[in-house]
């Protein structure tokens, strides 16, 4: 019987155009919008192979990647991708060790509690977002959602308590994966959220290096003052275009 139901409503998805039901003399088209959330889902999740597993499987995540180093809350993030009717997508299961192989990066305290916080980077939850997202391993400071693929738990640092408000400010280092041009952009918590405060061009060079460098673009001059160095371009002659530029922090 649950085979049966299973078939009819995957046809009923793929096919629903053909599927027509009777009002009086006139035939009215279900489109697949008209498909309940509750009952795509029920399909995606049965239509499921041993060698894969939805994409906000917290389950698999929580035992088989983080491995019981920290336990992931997602539910918040769940109840807006109901609301927005995102469904999860299939994911392989080997292809989970791509997110995972450079484990958690270590900020220390974040949000004041004083407990050490750490970073580590997940794939899309669900079809609504389009790239990584940073996540933390505490519950309460929210997730970094960014729409690129090519996120690691290295390009997050706490660049200090800029604002003296008791909780540090961070920086992201965003790349396309692709492009030389690139991006950090710096984050505030504020009120349990992350506020964005500037973002900035850094281009690929070949005196910066982000991965040993990144540290070096920043310096806090006073409270809620803080100077980033820009690098805005190259030029023909290899010389870096770039200034030390100010922000506020508050």
């Amino acid at each position: 019987m649950k085979k049966l139901l299973l078939i009819i409503i995957i046809l009923s998805i793929t096919s629903c155009k053909n599927d027509v039901e009777k009002t009086g003399t006139k035939k009215v088209f279900l489109e697949p919008n008209q498909i309940s959330y509750d009952w795509q889902l029920f399909a995606v999740k049965n239509g499921i192979s041993k060698d894969s597993v939805l994409s906000n499987d917290i389950q698999f995540i929580n035992d088989s990647i983080l491995k019981g180093k920290f336990k992931l809350d997602i539910s918040k993030y769940e109840a807006e991708s109901k609301t927005k009717e995102c469904l999860p997508f299939r994911l392989k299961k080997k292809m989970f060790d791509e997110y995972y192989n450079e484990g958690f990066n270590n900020l220390g305290d974040l949000n004041g509690d004083k407990k050490e916080d750490y970073v580590f980077v997940l794939h899309a939850l669900n079809y609504c977002e389009e790239g990584d997202s940073y996540y933390f391993t505490d519950n309460s400071i929210p997730r970094i959602l960014t729409d690129s693929n090519c996120c690691h738990p290295s390009s997050i640092i706490n660049i200090g308590d800029i604002d003296k408000d008791g909780k540090s400010e961070i920086a992201e280092y965003y790349s396309s994966c692709a492009s030389r041009y690139k991006a950090i952009t710096i984050y505030s918590l504020k009120d349990s959220k992350w506020k964005e405060i500037k973002s900035f061009s850094f281009v690929l060079n070949d005196k910066y290096f982000i991965d040993k460098d990144f540290k070096k673009l920043f310096r806090k001059t006073s409270k809620n003052n803080l100077e980033y160095y820009e690098i805005k371009d190259v030029n023909i002659e290899g010389k870096l275009v770039a200034s030390w530029e100010k922000i506020k922090i508050q």
